[in-house]
C-alpha cells in the first residue's frame, strides 16, 4: 500500500524551493525538475501509479509563469535587503598606508 499523502501544493513547493536553489530560469529546467521529483516521489511510493500522475505533472508545469513572478519577487525583497545591510568601506590613500608603516618602524 503506497503513502499517498502529497498534495499538489506540497509538490509545487518542494519544486519551488528547489528551482530556487538550482537557479531554475527556463520552462524546459522547469518541467525536467518536475519529471524529476515526481519520479522520486514515485519511486518512494509517496505516489501512486494510479493516482494521475500526468495530470499531476501538467498542473504543475502549468504553474511556471507563477513561479517565475513569485521567484521575481523574491529576488527583489533579497536584493533590497542586501542593500540595506551592505557597508561601504573607503579605500585609505597610498600615502596613508605608507604613513602607517612608516610609524610602525618607528615604533621597532
Amino acid at each position: 500500500m503506497a503513502l499517498t499523502t502529497l498534495t499538489l501544493e506540497d509538490l509545487y513547493s518542494e519544486l519551488s524551493d528547489l528551482a530556487r536553489d538550482q537557479g531554475i530560469d527556463s520552462k524546459e529546467s522547469w518541467d525536467e525538475l518536475i519529471d524529476e521529483v515526481v519520479e522520486g516521489h514515485l519511486d518512494l511510493g509517496e505516489l501512486d501509479l494510479e493516482q494521475d500522475i500526468e495530470g499531476m505533472k501538467e498542473l504543475l508545469r502549468a504553474r511556471w509563469d507563477a513561479f517565475k513572478k513569485e521567484s521575481a519577487v523574491a529576488k527583489a525583497e533579497e536584493d533590497e535587503v542586501i542593500e540595506e545591510t551592505t557597508v561601504l568601506v573607503e579605500p585609505k590613500e597610498a600615502d596613508e598606508d605608507m604613513d602607517d608603516l612608516k610609524s610602525e618602524e618607528e615604533d621597532y
